[in-house]
């Protein structure tokens, strides 16, 4: 038994403790004005203040990082799952849910003024939605729609020519100019595999997700898989790394949970960028600069640490 648990801590250390790319600067706590528990955090363009929601993402909130203060934003339910925000930061686009007919909106909502104009209403489940400039793009009934945001109008395929990717019935799909391509990377004929945490790349050249236990970096036809090993919740970090939780339970609830942080290649190592501690850190977001990284624990504890490369 001994051998044995001599030969996880090893192994353990292998994988965390090799090729230390990064410093981490400082990581400190981030009060939100009242103490309020907060979650899912993402940096407003300019990373000085954190959009934030509830634990089952009802609202929406920021919070100023310097003078750690909170304004309301919304009490939309669901406004916390997977907003975005605009490149000024001036707005966000957010969904409000109706549990009891299972059907959303899609609202773009003024920072400043806290107005909401709709987008799209009552549709079905989506996940992930884009907007570049004023165009929005989701994806409904297999079908990518493209709206602006200011005159409402819906675009066709050829006036975005973004690439968007996203979840449907838990396989990867992406869409270019509208074609819609469903990338399987895993599935063999005797095993039906399920993704999800899925984005883009910056410079859209690059798909990450979630399968299984582990987190993948593939192009955009799924070729090139790249295992990253046991990562949840996975973000970018510029074009070349990737930000994760490392997280452990018992079947029923988390019992530990760490940041870290990997380059998208093959053979590389994770490193460990929180102390472990009884304290559950999850659900990490990266700043555009990619300096800081926002987290929140397991009891709405909000932090912000400054991590710099070697």
């Amino acid at each position: 038994m001994k051998k044995l648990l001599l030969s996880i801590t090893i192994l353990a250390s292998a994988m965390l403790g090799y090729a230390q790319e990064f410093e981490v600067i400082s990581n400190k706590q981030i009060n939100t004005g009242n103490n309020a528990a907060v979650f899912h955090p993402r940096f407003m363009p300019g990373g000085e203040s954190l959009l934030v929601t509830s634990e089952n993402y009802v609202g929406l909130g920021i919070v100023d990082i310097k003078t750690q203060s909170y304004t309301k934003i919304t009490d939309m339910v669901g406004a916390g799952y997977m907003p975005v925000i605009s490149n000024d930061g001036k707005s966000i686009i957010a969904r409000d849910a109706d549990y009891a007919t299972q059907r959303i909106s899609i609202y773009q909502i003024d920072v400043k003024t806290k107005e909401k104009v709709a987008i799209e209403k009552n549709i079905d489940h989506i996940n992930h939605i884009v907007l570049e400039g004023n165009d929005i793009t989701f994806a409904v009934g297999g079908r990518a729609i493209k709206k602006n945001s200011i005159t409402g109008k819906a675009l066709t395929n050829n006036e975005v020519s973004s690439i968007y990717v996203t979840e449907e019935d838990l396989k990867l799909v992406v869409y270019n100019k509208g074609i819609r391509s469903v990338v399987d990377p895993l599935s063999t004929a005797t095993r039906d595999v399920n993704y999800c945490w899925s984005s883009i790349s910056p410079d859209k050249t690059k798909l990450l997700f979630v399968a299984g236990n582990n987190a993948y970096v593939s192009d955009l036809k799924g070729n090139n898989l790249i295992n990253l090993g046991p990562i949840h919740a996975p973000v970018w970090r510029g074009n070349d790394y990737v930000v994760g939780m490392l997280d452990k339970d018992n079947g029923h609830y988390f019992t530990a949970s760490d940041i870290v942080i990997i380059k998208a290649a093959k053979d590389a190592k994770l490193q460990q960028l929180t102390t472990s501690s009884g304290e559950i850190k999850m659900y990490p977001a990266v700043s555009e600069d990619g300096n800081n990284i926002a987290y929140h624990t397991i009891d709405g504890k909000l932090y912000v640490m400054t991590i710099k490369e070697k």
